[in-house]
């Protein structure tokens, strides 16, 4: 986890998402004492531009679990690493490092299966904002026969993936919520309390899992069945 400061004070962006507020701060470089807090999460998942879910956070990563660690300072040419440990909460009862080390895994595992459903929704949106701008070069018969059944096909994929009607915090309450809200709603559900996973955990997780494998599977087919005759008209239009 690298975490990068450039102002003397740090204050949080009024103008980001409220699901992308709180977590870490970032280093300050005030001359004197600075200040810097993380908040004890890893990396958290792959998101986009404007991308609203319900009940989750997806920026935010998993717990880090008990363990040694080591924390590197870098400024300019100053470099010095020093080891710390996170040590079990005394006020757990009954939970065990290994059930915690347990609850990461999954938490991983869960946080990764949601920046790949991101990743292909990011990948249709940039094979749609090519095609878009090329609409204009392209022929209408050709588009109409050839393009718009392609986007349907992927558009079709992305909206399973991501509740695409979503323009306001609000909005989840009125769609429902798509396949990378569940996943990212299934870890913070699991991640409540620390916690060994329930068994009803796993087996949310492997029905997701196979959810998506067959969007991306679908997906796949649709690239390479179409993807070459629409390229080929993209190829045209570039020449024009």
């Amino acid at each position: 986890s690298t975490h990068t400061g450039n102002k003397p004070k740090y204050e949080v962006d009024p103008n980001i998402s409220w699901w992308r507020t709180g977590g870490s701060t970032k280093p300050t470089t005030s001359i004197g004492m600075n200040n810097f807090s993380w908040d004890l999460r890893y990396p958290g998942a792959t998101t986009f531009d404007g991308m609203i879910v319900w009940s989750a956070r997806p920026s935010r990563g998993p717990k880090a679990p008990i363990g040694d660690y080591k924390v590197r300072i870098t400024v300019g040419d100053y470099i010095e690493t020093h080891d710390f440990k996170i040590k079990m909460n005394p006020n757990l009862k009954g939970i065990t490092e290994k059930d915690l080390k347990e609850q990461f895994n999954l938490a991983s595992k869960i946080r990764n299966k949601t920046s790949l459903a991101n990743e292909t929704v990011i990948k249709i949106r940039d094979i749609k904002s090519k095609l878009s701008d090329a609409k204009n070069k392209i022929s209408n018969s050709n588009y109409k026969k050839t393009v718009i059944p392609f986007l349907h096909k992927i558009s079709t994929i992305e909206e399973n993936l991501y509740q695409v009607k979503n323009q306001s915090g609000q909005d989840p309450l009125n769609f429902p919520i798509k396949l990378n809200n569940r996943l990212a709603s299934l870890r913070r559900s699991m991640e409540n309390g620390d916690a060994k996973p329930t068994d009803g955990a796993y087996k949310v997780f492997s029905e997701l899992s196979k959810e998506l494998e067959q969007h991306l599977e679908k997906l796949n087919q649709i690239i390479s069945s179409d993807l070459p005759k629409v390229n080929q008209l993209m190829k045209r239009a570039r020449k024009k």
